[in-house]
């Protein structure tokens, strides 16, 4: 019985591991390792009657995912257009965070700890010691209602604007899968992870509105999800996450415990019980640089950057300087945006 009970610990443990085994990690990529995950054909349907979000690619060429022992976990693939990943990146590290320096009431633990920018700077620019970037320390940053860390609540009027595209993705995501009958996204948490970083396992129970689903992008580097039930004994899926993944928890899901135990080094993960890799061996030959683990995307998308926009941002530093500055940062970051509905609307 004690076993079954720290079932949630000796998983997060045993993948948290540089050498982990990963056989174990669902990773949908790979047909073979997706094992009990049941591709919905039924949810290859006509976008809602609502106007999708201009994010998103048609909802009939999304991959989605469930499995029947986790009712209400869903998994996507292929939701966003690459115009619309290219997009929402660009402004996750040029726009959401940095309001924070322009005294808007956008929070993070940087403010909480009441480390502020320079005017007319960024969380681009150096630390005091001139040794490292701002945006190094940033691990945490919301949007719209924000969570009281200390009290541990929500509270009204704790909140600051929450950007419409945000909105939108979260709406017509949603939407589309059918999900729930009606949502209205409200609040955002995005996560800065590093390799090494993790999360233990929680719930996110103190919503007002806890019928409405949690919808999470992953961006940047790949990272192992654990989702279990909705007690600690219930033993957790693993789930291998990348680039432009979102994930549903719905319905029976919606406080499922789950946890992020991995953070890898590497943009080319390949795992399945067919051809079990290490952790520490992540290399393959798709999509990456000549004698490089950085993909050709992340080259791309630094040079299609507006200078006059990347001016404006840090007025300290010039449009190359940033780009430098953001080339080096993204090989070795993933992000996470949780969109959810906190207030309870009539």
């Amino acid at each position: 019985m004690e076993e079954i009970q720290d079932i949630l610990k000796i998983t997060f443990k045993s993948l948290k591991k540089k050498d982990a085994d990963l056989k174990n990690v669902l990773d949908t990529r790979c047909q073979k390792c997706c094992r009990n995950l049941v591709l919905e054909q039924n949810f290859k349907r006509e976008p809602p009657s609502d106007p999708p979000s201009e994010y998103l690619s048609p909802p009939s060429s999304w991959s989605v995912y469930s499995h029947s022992n986790y009712p209400g976990l869903l998994v996507v693939k292929g939701a966003f257009s690459p115009d619309g990943l290219t997009d929402l990146l660009s402004k996750l590290l040029l726009d959401y965070q940095v309001q924070d320096t322009c005294g808007a009431d956008v929070r993070s633990n940087l403010s909480c700890l009441g480390i502020t920018c320079p005017e007319s700077k960024s969380y681009w620019s150096t630390t005091d010691d001139q040794e490292h970037l701002l945006i190094d320390k940033l691990r945490w940053v919301s949007n719209g209602y924000h969570f009281d860390w200390t009290k541990r609540e929500y509270r009204t009027g704790f909140k600051s604007q929450f950007p419409d595209d945000l909105a939108d993705i979260g709406y017509s995501v949603v939407k589309s899968l059918r999900v729930s009958s009606d949502v209205k996204p409200d609040s955002a948490i995005m996560n800065f992870y590093h390799p090494g970083d993790t999360l233990s396992f929680h719930t996110d129970e103190l919503e007002w509105d806890l019928s409405k689903p949690l919808v999470s992008i992953s961006l940047g580097l790949p990272g192992i999800l654990c989702v279990g039930g909705t007690t600690k004994s219930d033993p957790p899926i693993s789930l291998l996450l990348t680039h432009g993944d979102i994930i549903i928890l719905s319905g029976p899901s919606r406080l499922a415990y789950h946890a992020v135990p991995k953070v890898f080094t590497s943009y080319h993960v390949r795992t399945c019980e067919h051809e079990v890799v290490s952790s520490s061996d992540l290399k393959s030959e798709e999509d990456h640089n000549v004698g490089s683990d950085v993909p050709g995307w992340i080259s791309q998308f630094v040079d299609g950057l507006s200078s006059d926009r990347l001016e404006k941002i840090d007025k300290s530093l010039s449009a190359e300087e940033l780009k430098e500055r953001i080339r080096k940062f993204l090989p070795r970051t993933r992000f996470n945006i949780s969109i959810r509905q906190v207030e309870k609307y009539e």
